[in-house]
Order: C-alpha cells, then structure tokens, then sequence
C-alpha cells in the first residue's frame, strides 16, 4: 500500500507538474505576443515622435519664412505710404502753383481788356495803331493777331 500510495502521489506530482508546465508554457507565450505587441506599439510611437519633431521644424521653418515675407510686405507698405505721401504733397504744390498760374492769367487778362489805355483811344483814328496789336501789349512780342481781329 505504501508503493500504490506512492505512485498515486508521484501520478498526481506528475499531472500537476504538467498542468502548471502547461500552463506555464501558455503565460511564456501569452507574455511573449504582450512584449512583442509592446515593442511595436513602442516603435509606432517612435514613429509618431519623430514624424511630430519633423512636422515641428516644418511648421517652425514655415512660421519664420511667413514672418519674414509679413515684415517685407510691412516695410514696403511703409515705404509706399510715405512715397504716397510725398507724392500727395508735390500734388498739392502742383495745385497750388497751377492755381496761382491761372489767378495771374485771369488777372492779367481783366486788366488788359479793363484798361482804360487799351484800344484805339490813344491812336489816332485810321492810322495804323488804330487796332494795336493786342499780342505785343500783353507782352507776347510780334506774334501775329489772331484772325478776326
């Protein structure tokens, strides 16, 4: 009885041992397929790393490349502004000169056709100067009369 007893404690060493190898053997594989999983889990996420560290100095390349080109376009339009500006004054001086030219040519002219010493009055009648010529009065020289006069 004691070798059956024996046996029968060795038989059942003997299934445990394999059960707990078994399923020993069903961990080792299970934690196998979970660090594999990791590691590609770890090199997708070195992936997504370095493609995010790539896409950082794209966008920081990209930053500085709008910043420099927004700082060119202010400086021009700065610079335009004040050639604008100086062009808007050299209008008005023109202005300002072109409406004086027109005051003293209107001016002049009053005074010519308002003059009491204009025309025939001082010439005697049917001389030559009777019809001076208006032109060499107003300080145009000998240009010829204009037709009609």
């Amino acid at each position: 009885m004691a070798g059956a007893l024996a046996a029968l404690l060795r038989h059942t060493v003997n299934q445990v041992d394999a059960r707990t190898r078994q399923e020993l053997g069903v961990l080792a594989e299970h934690r196998k397929r979970l660090e594999l999983e990791m590691h590609k889990r770890e090199q997708d996420l070195s992936k997504r790393e370095k493609a995010m560290a790539r896409r950082a100095t794209i966008t920081a390349i990209r930053l500085g490349s709008h910043a420099r080109a927004l700082d060119e376009a202010r400086n021009a339009n700065t610079a335009l502004r004040a050639k604008n500006s100086q062009l808007m004054q050299e209008i008005e001086e023109v202005n300002d000169e072109r409406n004086q030219l027109i005051t003293a040519e209107l001016t002049f002219a009053h005074d010519r056709f308002t003059s009491k010493t204009y025309g025939g009055l001082r010439a005697v009648v049917g001389s030559e100067q009777s019809h001076p010529d208006p032109h060499a009065q107003a300080g145009y020289g000998n240009r010829p009369p204009r037709s009609g006069s």
